[in-house]
């Protein structure tokens, strides 16, 4: 009893010291702090971060030491100017990001919805229901104990022990290994060695005594659980509802592949996207300036003695209104410009966030620094060629290749496999229960173990053979497991049904789209011919001293200035729908010449590669080559 109540303070004292140091560590407060009553009780009220701990991959962000305000219009010249093209900026773009980048800060606003390049090694290796955590269950187990034990005990029987007081000093050893079948059955084999020393007066030998025993068994399901198919679907050891199958596990890394897929035809829609938006800041910054200039012109030439006073305010109050549009289409502001998921999956053109605004947004996407004291000059022009697209080859490929399609099928084979492994538990369970052993016993002699020594001469051999048998009445939760797994099936079908009228329709609005935009950009263009050939005419009017009306002229350079903005935004439209028509027909990586492995090959892969391939092309003169395999039938 004594005893008994120094273990109890000794735990109640540990609780109070754990109790305290964490206290400490986490400086934390005690009731007090939650009392209005008590401010100052435990500290300052004010909010305190507490400090991240360290880890070593872990780095401070770099400041930059350029400011977004380092760069102004004089600076926009040749030597200031980075020029890119549209396949560098994919390239920059695929090769920076260990975070799949998007222009909408999903980063920031969820961070746990951002996809990463190790994903799939993610799903992969999760140790809950990755591929490795399914195979696992299959690993052979070794197992080994050795217990020793001190036995002192009073009985009230005199034939036990010596007078009733027995004593005794055991010790047991086990080693063993045992191992799972794909089938199911559980293989075990194990060695038990057990050593007794104890005062029983009946023993055999006087002293001490060993007893050892080689055993296999196997326990077989024949119903439940049984046969290679379940096993791999569901996993030994599955319950309704707790399916972690390899086949399963596959089909998860399967999915996050395909959502990997989407990720980065998604960054480079985002590239693209940014990329565009930024050559229509550098043509909408021009076509501002050039009418700013041609503004300025117009009211030098006005003669303050012959011009009434409100023409020159009116031309006046033009020139300046050009002056505050080419301020904001330098600077630009944050408004939502064009990305992914804004009107279209690949995103609707929105270009009306200025140059500056654009040209930090396209940094963002490609993984540069937003500011380094230059800007980004984009050295591709818009596609300006008729495009046809053939309807029914356009809906045969978004059909076989979206990745929202191909991942939502494996959602439904995965359903599919759930209701194939829940059926197997309508079976009552039947195992067969299979054990032989081997024993040995003898004196634990000095220097010889007899009980080893006897264990292999076939003296003492044990069988054990047998069935168990065990059916919940009713199987209400198998029952239940397979109503769920059909619901679940129906669901996810009606999804994808569902889900390939969305991307037709999608498809449908891109085709169309690319037809309206390619015809805009012809009348446009036509449109802004006709203008420019009306500006002459008024200019060469005033050469020859037959000058227009001022109000004519200043309509004119208004709609000079919305003509060209119109032809370009036309230019702008036309390039993304050609890349939204191929993002909907699942193309767009092929398109951008974008492809996706797995894993790099050995470097030894390639050149054996290469080498099949020149053996089967006459074209080409290798320095060695199989005579026999190459040549061809026609020489």
């Amino acid at each position: 009893m004594r005893a008994f109540k120094y273990a109890a303070s000794i735990v109640g004292l540990s609780s109070i010291i754990g109790c305290t140091i964490g206290k400490h560590n986490h400086q934390f407060c005690g009731e007090d702090c939650l009392s209005l009553n008590r401010p100052q009780a435990c500290g300052p009220t004010q909010i305190r971060p507490s400090e991240v701990c360290s880890v070593p991959c872990i780095t401070e962000g770099v400041p930059e030491m350029y400011s977004p305000l380092s760069i102004d219009e004089n600076v926009l010249t040749s030597a200031n100017f980075q020029m890119l093209s549209l396949e560098d900026c994919v390239k920059m773009a695929l090769s920076s990001s260990t975070i799949m980048r998007d222009l909408g800060g999903t980063v920031l606003r969820a961070p746990n919805a951002a996809i990463s390049r190790a994903e799939p090694a993610l799903a992969y290796t999760n140790p809950l229901i990755g591929e490795e955590a399914a195979l696992s269950a299959f690993d052979a187990n070794f197992f080994a104990s050795n217990i020793f034990e001190h036995n002192d005990r009073g009985l009230n029987n005199q034939f036990f022990g010596t007078a009733g007081q027995f004593r005794q000093d055991l010790n047991t050893t086990q080693v063993g290994v045992s191992k799972r079948s794909a089938t199911g059955g559980l293989m075990s084999v194990r060695n038990v060695t057990i050593y007794d020393r104890n005062n029983q007066l009946s023993n055999r030998f006087p002293f001490d005594s060993s007893e050892t025993y080689a055993e296999a068994e196997l326990r077989h399901p024949l119903l439940q659980g049984a046969g290679t198919k379940f096993n791999r679907i569901a996993g030994p050891g599955a319950t309704p509802g707790q399916l972690n199958g390899i086949l399963l596990a596959r089909v998860r890394t399967d999915i996050s592949l395909i959502e990997f897929e989407q990720s980065v035809r998604d960054l480079v829609a985002e590239v693209e996207n940014a990329y565009w938006d930024l050559y229509y800041a550098y043509r909408d910054l021009e076509a501002k300036v050039d009418v700013r200039d041609i503004a300025e012109e117009t009211l030098r030439l006005q003669d303050p003695n012959s011009t009434p006073q409100g023409k020159i305010a009116q031309a006046e109050e033009q020139l300046y209104r050009f002056q505050a549009d080419i301020v904001d289409s330098l600077n630009g502001r944050p408004l939502d410009a064009t990305r992914t998921n804004n009107g279209s999956t690949a995103g609707t053109f929105r270009g009306f966030g200025g140059l500056r605004f654009s040209e930090r947004r396209l940094r963002l996407i490609v993984g540069m620094p937003i500011n380094d004291g230059t800007i980004i000059r984009p050295i591709d022009a818009p596609f300006a060629g008729a495009v046809n697209y053939d309807w029914a080859d356009c809906q045969s490929d978004a059909l076989s290749r979206r990745t929202e399609l191909r991942r939502q099928k494996w959602v439904i084979k995965q359903s599919e496999l759930e209701l194939q492994a829940n059926r197997n538990f309508l079976k009552p369970q039947l195992d067969v229960i299979s054990r032989y052993r081997q024993r040995g016993f003898g004196e634990n002699l000095t220097g010889q173990d007899s009980a080893t020594a006897s264990l292999w001469d076939n003296q003492y051999q044990e069988w054990q053979l047998g069935l168990e048998y065990n059916l919940p009445v009713g199987l209400r939760r198998a029952h239940a497991a397979i109503q769920n797994s059909r619901l679940r099936l129906a669901r996810e079908a009606e999804i994808l049904k569902e889900q390939e009228r969305y991307v037709l329709f999608g498809l449908s609005n891109a085709v169309a789209e690319s037809k309206r935009s390619y015809d805009c950009l012809g009348l446009q263009k036509k449109r802004l011919d006709a203008i420019v050939v009306q500006l002459n005419a008024i200019q060469a009017k005033g050469d020859q001293g037959e000058k227009a009306e001022l109000d004519v002229r200043l309509e004119t350079h208004r709609r000079l200035l919305d003509a060209r903005l119109r032809y370009h935004q036309c230019e702008v439209e036309y390039a993304l729908s050609l890349r939204n028509v191929n993002l909907e027909k699942g193309t767009l990586l092929q398109y951008c010449n974008v492809a996706l492995t797995e894993a790099m090959a050995e470097r030894d892969a390639y050149i054996d590669a290469n080498e099949r391939m020149q053996r089967f092309d006459n074209s080409k003169s290798p320095a060695v080559r199989d005579n026999i395999i190459a040549t061809s039938a026609r020489n």
